[in-house]
């Protein structure tokens, strides 16, 4: 839908003006005999930066299943090795068995869909825009005619392919799309210049495409990109980078932070490598020592002394031992809702440039806010569920409210001087 133009807001407590955009997340008004509530608008504002505080969520397309792909996608994932031989040789090594028994500790409120039916995209992205979120972060696995390695369970998912549809699904639902550029067979620095090309040629002029500051540039995360992944390749990236800044190329560019050294490294490998600032990801809270909230508030200011950006990421819990039996150390319990309240007020109260979610839909790894029921296999497995007393729609309403709370104190943080 075309929004509105902006308006002016008057804060009715001082004599100054906010420029507010507004963006209706509602397609249509729903008839009055229709028993649907219509839904909210999103009200957000221009920074002085001229960006606009957003939400991102993780959203994956590695899913599919026989009636749709001919094969089961990722819902069979392989259960992982360890890396030590003893710890290793403790657990058994096997596919897991959809649709009975799905990779994931959770079973998906629509069962084991595929990320190719375009009605399912639909839903999808109806539940982002009515959760407040502004882009889903595509997790992208190389260009369509790439040979190598596809996503980390190596089920060879076509992750391009889909971006069309992807992008239809997020203008017709008034969401956007940034690129999630994972770690596909080969990734280097002289190769994401050619995904940029493609990229930019394929999907640039697509409506869809979240696009960032008065600039208008689009965001790319890059996973796995970091002072602990790729600090030999420090003058690379910025080769890279710097090649592109000014021309059709440019973007927002932004890589993992993980915080070794108090987040001295990382620091140091976002000023030399050109990036533009850097995102967590991680949903398990210290499993990096970026991802501890108690360090958001300083990864802000340093990054903010230096001209860059900082998104945290906020997640409802975390378990994989579905594929990483060994990794129960790793749990994060969800507490009924109160572990991802925990996250999201330490983001808001960093005051930072976004904040990311992990995940919408990274059901292996137990991250996902999409609906989840009660569910037992007939092999006897259980699986978890958002509880008694939640609906599968819990945590897609939570995520609105923080949303909503998050962008009415950016708002309410800039005064006129600072537009």
């Amino acid at each position: 839908p075309t929004p509105p133009l902006p308006t002016m807001f008057c804060h009715p407590s001082r004599a100054l003006c906010w420029l507010f955009v507004v963006r209706s997340l509602c397609q249509e008004p729903p008839s009055e005999d229709s028993g649907a509530e219509p839904r909210q608008k999103q009200v957000t504002c221009i920074r002085k930066d001229g960006s606009a505080p957003a939400v991102h969520a993780a959203f994956y397309l590695w899913y599919g299943n026989p009636e749709v792909d001919g094969r089961w996608i990722h819902w069979n994932h392989k259960v992982l090795p360890h890396w030590d031989k003893i710890e290793d040789a403790k657990h058994e090594k096997f596919d897991w068995r959809p649709p009975e028994e799905p990779h994931s500790t959770f079973y998906p409120t629509r069962g084991c869909y595929s990320s190719r039916d375009e009605a399912v995209l639909a839903e999808q992205f109806k539940e982002l825009a009515e959760a407040g979120v502004d882009s889903a972060m595509c997790s992208w696995w190389g260009r369509k005619d790439w040979v190598g390695k596809r996503d980390d369970a190596d089920s060879g998912a076509n992750t391009d392919e889909l971006i069309p549809s992807v992008l239809e699904a997020a203008k017709n639902a008034g969401v956007f799309v940034s690129f999630h550029i994972e770690p596909y067979g080969g990734r280097k620095p002289e190769t994401f210049l050619d995904d940029l090309k493609y990229i930019f040629k394929e999907y640039g002029d697509h409506p869809a495409v979240w696009r960032e500051g008065p600039k208008k540039l689009p965001v790319f995360w890059m996973y796995d990109v970091s002072a602990q992944h790729s600090k030999p390749d420090t003058q690379a990236w910025r080769a890279v980078l710097d090649s592109v800044r000014g021309t059709e190329l440019d973007g927002v560019f932004l890589c993992l932070w993980i915080g070794n050294g108090g987040g001295n490294e990382d620091l140091a490998f976002v000023e030399e490598g050109g990036f533009d600032g850097a995102y967590t990801y991680f949903a398990a809270e210290g499993f990096t020592p970026g991802s501890n909230t108690k360090a958001w508030k300083d990864a802000v200011a340093k990054l903010k002394r230096s001209g860059k950006l900082f998104v945290p990421a906020v997640g409802p819990g975390y378990d994989d031992t579905r594929v990483r039996p060994w990794n129960a150390h790793n749990i994060r319990d969800r507490k009924r809702g109160r572990y991802y309240d925990r996250m999201w007020s330490a983001a808001v109260d960093s005051q930072p440039h976004a904040i990311s979610i992990t995940s919408y839909n990274e059901w292996g790894e137990g991250t996902q806010i999409e609906p989840a029921m009660p569910y037992r296999s007939p092999g006897g497995i259980t699986y978890l569920d958002y509880g008694r007393h939640e609906e599968p729609e819990y945590y897609l309403e939570k995520t609105r409210r923080w949303s909503d709370t998050w962008k009415e104190k950016q708002c309410a943080s800039h005064d006129s001087s600072e537009l």
